[in-house]
C-alpha cells in the first residue's frame, strides 16, 4: 500500500476481483493493513459506500457498483453431483465476440454456489469467473487446480426450461410442501394455495417464486400423478422430470397432416427408380419407423451396396414449423413404454417410414466395395423405393443360420441375406486390421406387463444380422464424411479422440495388479488383445 491513497488501493482491489464481493478482512489481509489501521480501512469503506463508488453486498462484502459484466448466453445442465455446466449458444453474435475460444471451451464449469435459483436446462447468462491470487489460501488451494476447465456464474435466468419441478408431496399440519429431488434445488419446495394430493404422492409443481438459494422456493402443484410405485407412473415422472415433450403444437400438426400419403408423380419422375429392386429393411420386431434400407449385389471386383436413408428433407423445409419443432427436440425419445418422436407420427411412421410394398422416397449412397471390404467408389442419388422386406434381427439371423425366409419372401431374399453378410465380414475384417476396437457394451431390453409392470429384463444379444446393418451404416457414413471433406463442406463429424496416455498407464498398472498382461497399451492391437 505504501504511496498510494487507502481509497484506491481499496478500488484497486475490487477491481481485480473480477466483479465477486469482498469482506472487510479479506481487504486487510490483501491490503496487509495493520490491527492500529484498521478503523481507517472502515472509515474508507464508509466513505466510498456514500460516494457510491462502492455498494454493499450480502454478509458485510463490498463490490464495484458496475462491476464488468462479460456475460455469455446459453443453457445450463446440472450433473448429479449438483454443480452444473454451461454451454454456450454458438449462434449468439455477442457470445462469438467475446473472444472465447469455443471449441477448447465448450462448456464452462458452474460450482453449485454459483448457479443461483436457475433449473436444469434453463437458457441463462453467464460471467466468466477469473482466477484471482488472494492474499490468504486453504491447504486444498496449495493443491495445483487439475483442469484449466473455464468457471463462471449465472448472472440471470433468461427463460426457464419449464419451470416445473416433480417431488413426493407431505403435509403437517396446515403447511405442504414437496420433497424434491432435483439436483438445481436439492431440498424442499414449499407448497402455495389448494391441491387434491394426498400426502406421498408424487406430483408435478410449478415454480412460482424463488428469490435465492438461501430461501425454499415457492410453488403451486399443477398435476397429481399417483402413488410412487403404481404402473406408469415413474415413466410419466421422467418425461416432466426432463421437461419432454408428449405433444406437437398445432401449427406443427397442420403442417404434418398437409403432406400427401404417397410421393407425388412428378418427384418420383425426377428420382432414379429403384422400386423393382429388392430393397430390404431390417430392425428390432417393435420398431415402428423404418429409416434406412438396403439392397447389395455381388459383382467380379467384390459388391455393390446401396444404402437407402428415408429423405425427410423433401418434407420438412429449413424455417418451416416441423423444422423449428425439430430443433428444439433434437432427438426422438425411446422410453422404455413409448416413443416420444422428434416428428409428428404422421411423418415418422408414415410418409417418411420405409415401409414395406409403398413407395418411398429416399437419398441413396451407392457404394463400389472390394473383395477385401475397401470403398473403391461412392455415388449419391435422390431414389424411390418399394420396400421388397420387413425382417427383425430375428428373422434375418435366422437366414443366417440356414433357416427358411418367412412365407411369401422374394425367393432371392435369402441369398442376398447371405451375401450381406459375406460383405459385411469382409468390412468388419479391415475395420479392425485398421485398429478398430470391439467395444461391445451389454445392452438390456425391459419387458413390461399389460398393467405397465416391469416383467422381465433381458439381455440384447447382438448377432451377426446386428452387426450386418451396423457395417452398412458404417460404410455409408464413411462416405458421407469422406465427400463432405474432400469437398471442404463445414459438417460434424462423430469421431473418437485417443485416449490420455497418461489414464492409459494407470490402467496398465491396474491390469497388471489383477494378473493381466495387458502389453503396449498405446498400441491399439495391445488394447484389442486385453478386452478379448
Amino acid at each position: 500500500m505504501p504511496g498510494k491513497p487507502l481509497r484506491e488501493s481499496i478500488l484497486d482491489a475490487l477491481r481485480n476481483a473480477n466483479g465477486n464481493p469482498l469482506s472487510k478482512s479479506q481487504l486487510s489481509r490483501g491490503l496487509k493493513i495493520p490491527g492500529a489501521k484498521i478503523s481507517e480501512l472502515r472509515a474508507a469503506l464508509d466513505t466510498l459506500v456514500k460516494e457510491g463508488a462502492l455498494k454493499e453486498g450480502k454478509k458485510n462484502t463490498y463490490l464495484l457498483p458496475s462491476a464488468p459484466k462479460d456475460q455469455l448466453i446459453g443453457t445450463l445442465k446440472f450433473h448429479p453431483k449438483g454443480h452444473a455446466f454451461f454451454f454456450p449458444d454458438l449462434t449468439d453474435g455477442d457470445n462469438l465476440a467475446s473472444g472465447i475460444d469455443f471449441t477448447l471451451h465448450s462448456r464452462i464449469f458452474i460450482d453449485r454456489r454459483n448457479t443461483g435459483t436457475s433449473l436444469d436446462g434453463d437458457r441463462v447468462a453467464v460471467s466468466i469467473i477469473k482466477a484471482v491470487p488472494r492474499p490468504f489460501r486453504t491447504r486444498s488451494e496449495f493443491t495445483p487446480e487439475p483442469s484449466d476447465e473455464m468457471k463462471g456464474k449465472v448472472m440471470e435466468i433468461l427463460e426457464r426450461r419449464s419451470g416445473k419441478l416433480v417431488g413426493i408431496y407431505r403435509k403437517k399440519g396446515g403447511f405442504g410442501w414437496i420433497d424434491c429431488d432435483d439436483k438445481a434445488v436439492e431440498g424442499r419446495v414449499d407448497v402455495v394455495g389448494d391441491t387434491t394430493a394426498e400426502p406421498g404422492q408424487l406430483v408435478v409443481i410449478d415454480l412460482e417464486e424463488w428469490k435465492d438459494r438461501n430461501n425454499d422456493p415457492r410453488g403451486r402443484i399443477i398435476e397429481v400423478l399417483g402413488w410412487p410405485g403404481d404402473p406408469g407412473v415413474d415413466i410419466i415422472s421422467v418425461i416432466h422430470r426432463h421437461g419432454l415433450k408428449t405433444s406437437f403444437p398445432e401449427p406443427v400438426l397442420a403442417e404434418a397432416r398437409a403432406v400427401p400419403e404417397e410421393p407425388e408423380a412428378a418427384e418420383i419422375a425426377r428420382r432414379e427408380d429403384w422400386r423393382s429392386k429388392l430393397v430390404i429393411t431390417i430392425d428390432p420386431a417393435d420398431a415402428k419407423d423404418h429409416d434406412d434400407a438396403i439392397w447389395l449385389e455381388k459383382t467380379k471386383t467384390g459388391w455393390t451396396l446401396a444404402v437407402h436413408i428415408a429423405d425427410v428433407s423433401h418434407y420438412i423445409k429449413p424455417g418451416s414449423p416441423m423444422d423449428q419443432e425439430a430443433i428444439e427436440r433434437g432427438n426422438s425419445t425411446y422410453l422404455v413404454d413409448r416413443v416420444l418422436p422428434m416428428l409428428p407420427t404422421e411423418l415418422s411412421n408414415g410418409i417418411c417410414s420405409l415401409k414395406p410394398d409403398v413407395d418411398r422416397l429416399t437419398k441413396c449412397a451407392l457404394l463400389q466395395i472390394s473383395h477385401e471390404g475397401e470403398i473403391k467408389k461412392a455415388k449419391f442419388i435422390d431414389a424411390v423405393i418399394h420396400s421388397r422386406a420387413k425382417l427383425s434381427y430375428e428373422q434375418a439371423q435366422a437366414i443366417l443360420d440356414g433357416k427358411p425366409a418367412p412365407d411369401g419372401s422374394d425367393p432371392t431374399l435369402v441369398g442376398m441375406v447371405k451375401e450381406g453378410w459375406n460383405l459385411a465380414s469382409a468390412m468388419r475384417r479391415r475395420r479392425f486390421a485398421n485398429g478398430a476396437l470391439d467395444l461391445e457394451m451389454p445392452e438390456i431390453k425391459v419387458r413390461l406387463d399389460d398393467k405397465g409392470r416391469a416383467a422381465s429384463a433381458e439381455p440384447v444379444v447382438h448377432t451377426e444380422s446386428h452387426q450386418l446393418v451396423e457395417e452398412c451404416m458404417l460404410a455409408a457414413n464413411e462416405a458421407v464424411a469422406k465427400i463432405l471433406k474432400d469437398r471442404m463442406k463445414p459438417a460434424i463429424y462423430r469421431i473418437h479422440d485417443d485416449p490420455d496416455p497418461s489414464r492409459l498407464i494407470d490402467y496398465t498398472e491396474t491390469a497388471k495388479a489383477h494378473g493381466y498382461r495387458p502389453g503396449d497399451l498405446t498400441n491399439r492391437a495391445h488394447i484389442q488383445k486385453l478386452l478379448d
